[in-house]
């Protein structure tokens, strides 16, 4: 059984979904897909501050933010518009 998300956004219009659900009290996994084909650009552990027990931390999510958007502008640098299609 998954985990529930901690914390999840959409990006550029809903192309591409960052999702991070809980691994531990501490950690837990970010993952980058794109919407329509289901291609995961990034999976990587990351910490929990507090547990995120009231929801993630502000700094944390500032965080997934950056390196979601970094993971797309890094997929979509080093592929084709027409294959980003």
């Amino acid at each position: 059984m998954t985990e529930p998300s901690v914390w999840e956004a959409t990006v550029d219009n809903n192309t591409w979904k960052a999702q991070v659900t809980r691994d531990s009290d501490y950690r837990g996994t970010l993952a980058v897909t794109k919407v329509d084909d289901g291609t995961e650009i990034l999976r990587e552990s990351v910490g929990l501050s507090y547990r995120a027990i009231f929801g993630p931390d502000a700094d944390d999510v500032h965080l997934w933010m950056v390196m979601s958007i970094e993971a797309i502008d890094h997929y979509n640098a080093h592929h084709t518009e027409k294959e980003n299609k």
